[in-house]
């Protein structure tokens, strides 16, 4: 009897891929509405519940750094099964937690576990695919990536009037659980070489060699500050529609997916356009020159003060669009170059683009209370400039290219 396996060309793989990447954003968003019961059931402060999505996201920015030189010594698959085991058990443990300290170690160990779904279906990606294939099926993977965490807040409250919130964490264990066994069953090794090893020396050299490659961290870059205009956005949009324009809360959760969408949106049109040949570096300066303008006019509303939910909405939903529009490319720019490093350079990219994130919204956190709706609209426009600047460098080095047709050229080259 044949084993049943997932198809590379199959709905089905690009599905179970961007489930993977979806996994650490799921994990975050169904648990935000069980935080306020965390503080009764546990007997903890509000400081305290909000440490376990902040310890998460420090297990997800770290643990690819490990996973990805993991999965090109030791294979895609068993690493997958790693973090997938971890971020399974940090689920059980969390439902399971008899105090507040047992549930922030846990959501620690879910955050490191949940960091091989990205990384790991990033290199898979590569090594199945080539050029404008590897791009649409990334495009395929932000759409699925990006879906899954406008729904998870209302899933979330759903089961929280279920099953509460221990019910939320198991809910993300059978998730963990699932994934491990299709991965188990279904998913063929796809590393085309293992060289068995892990030592310190090769991963000193694995990164050196793709830290130094221009084409490969200024599309990184590109990609986290795309992130980070983005992040500015969630940090600062409850500020901004809640405290400044007073908008009621079920409006605010229909804005917020409206925005979500707009991520969706820009990934698809990305796929579309790059099954046709368009180029990705027409992409990437296109988003990038959109995302610029429409925060620049975020800056302009507000001086004049002109700033209101009509106004300023389809400024944010370019911006989202154009996030999800550049994200494929950047990847495929960062992926390309170095196929023998493909599982190092995902976690790179994973790690960046958390660690950007993170920098602009605790940027907007902290200059909201003196700067208001600038906060929000001035780290955006900071982070599309950024990304300007970046491209600009790619452009004038050479970098900025097909990345496949310049690999052999600057494999060795210095930034």
């Amino acid at each position: 009897m044949q084993r049943w396996r997932l198809a590379p060309q199959s709905i089905l793989f690009a599905i179970f891929l961007g489930a993977l990447a979806a996994l650490p954003p799921i994990s975050i968003d169904m648990a935000l509405p069980a935080l306020v019961n965390i503080e009764s059931t546990l007997h903890a402060s509000a400081s305290q519940a909000g440490l376990t999505l902040s310890l998460f996201m420090a297990g997800f920015a770290v643990g690819p750094i490990v996973y990805g030189p993991l999965s090109d010594a030791r294979g895609r698959k068993p690493t997958l099964l790693l973090g997938l085991a971890l971020f399974t058990v940090g689920g059980i443990v969390s439902a399971l937690a008899p105090d507040i300290a047992v549930l922030l170690g846990a959501r620690l160990v879910q955050g490191v576990g949940a960091g091989a779904g990205m990384t790991v279906a990033l290199a898979i990606v590569r090594d199945l695919f080539e050029g404008d294939a590897m791009q649409h099926r990334l495009a395929a993977i932000t759409v699925v990536a990006n879906v899954a965490p406008i729904v998870a807040p209302s899933i979330g409250v759903g089961l929280l009037a279920a099953i509460e919130w221990r019910g939320i964490y198991g809910v993300m264990a059978v998730c963990g659980l699932v994934a491990a066994l299709v991965t188990w069953a279904g998913l063929t090794e796809s590393a085309p070489e293992r060289c068995g090893g892990f030592a310190l020396s090769g991963l000193r050299d694995g990164y050196r060699r793709a830290l130094t490659h221009r084409a490969v961290i200024g599309h990184i870059l590109i990609n986290g500050f795309g992130f980070g205009w983005m992040f500015a956005y969630v940090a600062g949009s409850p500020l901004v529609m809640l405290h400044i324009l007073h908008v009621r809360p079920i409006i605010y959760a229909a804005m917020f997916a409206m925005t979500g969408a707009g991520i969706v949106a820009g990934a698809t049109v990305n796929g579309f356009i790059a099954a046709r040949g368009f180029a990705s570096r027409r992409i990437l300066v296109t988003a990038i020159c959109t995302t610029l303008a429409a925060t620049l006019g975020l800056i302009a509303l507000s001086v004049v003060h002109h700033a209101s939910l009509l106004t300023i909405m389809p400024l944010l939903v370019a911006s989202t669009f154009c996030f999800g529009l550049a994200a494929p490319s950047a990847a495929r720019g960062a992926l390309d170059p170095i196929p023998e490093l493909a599982g190092m350079t995902g976690g790179l990219l994973t790690s960046i683009q958390m660690l950007c994130g993170a920098a602009s919204s605790s940027f907007v956190a902290l200059l909201f209370p003196v700067f208001g709706i600038f906060a929000m609209s001035g780290v955006m426009a900071a982070c599309a400039l950024l990304a300007g600047m970046v491209w600009i460098w790619l452009g004038q080095r050479g970098g900025i290219e097909t990345p496949s047709a310049i690999a052999d050229a600057n494999s060795t080259s210095p930034v």
